[in-house]
């Protein structure tokens, strides 16, 4: 296939390379998303195509593979002239060839039922910011609007190399070296079996931002501050390295773009076990607010990831079409329970918590340490609920399941 355009690759598509390099062959597929929309009544399969088709010649990423070369710098991105849609079933746990093809696959299936779109799809092509992305243009393209020129990952690639952007590359990457060099030592982790378990909060995504509200700190922040909270109270240590996944959008050059922009970013907390949720959450929220601002960084040029080293969070936003009351501070927060998912990807975080706020606060935490099974995961994940539930009890008004 011959390309449009070759491109050095974002930092963002340069830290997913730096991962897929160190993987071994049978855990490629893990970066694999799937992703399931919705269609809306009366739509035609033949009328999904040709949106399918437009949101590829829309979205560069949807057009581009990926030419490797020794030195990671070298790497390019080649966007393809023809969108070349393949709509065929394909399975999640097979890896794509990044050098061959777009790495993406869509197919429509009805089940009986209203059709609806399945995707397979390389997280180097997408984030999940993206995927929402991806879906509102999708369905903005089947009702016919018209949308604005897209952003495309070869501009934001020219821009982080600029001389302009030159220093705060050079600045982030020196935040992420300090970082990691003065936050508590390497404790040795050996891997045991994966566990998997996700915590149903009862708290509704409105109860939650009014809380964070209250607390004057951002939804994300508070999240992450429970988290910290909790790895005290369980571990009985104070002082903890995390690692937080930043989406580094921020700039409204890049807020639609779609790609993968994300990139992880250390900050080290201390909070006693005890701390008061006010004083947690504006100690952490600063903290958290600092390291995002050095999101973007050459990940060739800091210390190689250590997965085992620290507790990893990712912080899942609303859909872009969520409301919710401004208003109100009255809502019933539901009862809190615990479901335990099968494995899925071993790669990455040895301990790892993602946090989804829509329609209601969600916990899954992915653990693989040894001596840490579902005793240990249900005993984490309900003194997390707790702080978060006891926060929502204090700064809004709710009324119990």
């Amino acid at each position: 296939m011959h390309g449009k355009g070759t491109y050095p690759l974002t930092m963002g598509q340069l830290s997913m390379w730096r991962d897929l390099r160190v993987r071994p062959r049978r855990r490629l597929w893990e970066s694999n998303l799937d992703p399931v929309w919705a269609v809306p009544p009366g739509v035609t399969t033949d009328q999904v195509r040709r949106a399918f088709v437009e949101l590829a010649v829309r979205h560069e990423s949807l057009r581009t593979v990926y030419r490797p070369a020794d030195d990671p710098h070298h790497v390019r991105q080649v966007v393809l002239p023809d969108p070349g849609v393949l709509f065929a079933e394909a399975p999640v746990r097979e890896a794509f060839d990044l050098t061959e093809r777009p790495p993406w696959r869509a197919w429509v299936r009805a089940d009986g039922g209203a059709p609806r779109v399945h995707l397979v799809i390389h997280h180097i092509a997408a984030d999940g910011v993206a995927l929402q992305i991806l879906e509102s243009d999708f369905q903005s393209l089947l009702r016919g609007d018209r949308l604005a020129p897209a952003p495309t990952p070869g501009e934001l690639a020219a821009r982080q190399r600029s001389d302009r952007l030159r220093a705060r590359l050079t600045a982030a990457a020196g935040y992420v070296t300090r970082t990691v060099g003065t936050a508590p030592p390497a404790v040795p982790v050996a891997r045991g079996p994966l566990v998997r378990a996700r915590a149903h909060t009862g708290i509704p995504y409105s109860v939650a931002r009014w809380t964070a509200r209250k607390l004057q700190v951002t939804l994300p922040n508070l999240l992450l501050s429970a988290y910290a909270q909790a790895l005290a109270a369980t571990t009985g240590t104070p002082r903890h390295l995390l690692w937080l996944l930043t989406g580094n959008r921020l700039d409204p050059a890049v807020r639609r773009l779609v790609s993968s922009l994300t990139q992880w970013v250390p900050l080290a907390v201390e909070c006693p076990p005890g701390t008061p949720v006010a004083v947690a959450a504006a100690d952490v929220n600063v903290t958290a607010l600092t390291a995002a601002q050095y999101g973007v960084y050459d990940p060739f040029a800091v210390p190689p990831l250590d997965f085992d080293r620290g507790a990893f969070f990712t912080y899942l936003p609303p859909p872009l079409t969520a409301t919710t009351e401004e208003s109100t501070e009255e809502s019933t927060v539901e009862k809190a329970w615990v479901e335990w998912l099968p494995p899925r990807g071993y790669s990455g975080a040895s301990f790892y918590l993602i946090a989804s706020v829509f329609p209601s606060v969600r916990l899954t935490l992915r653990v693989q340490r040894g001596g840490y099974g579902r005793p240990e995961a249900d005993h984490f994940l309900g003194t997390m609920t707790r702080l978060l539930r006891q926060a929502a009890r204090e700064y809004t008004v709710v009324e119990p399941a």
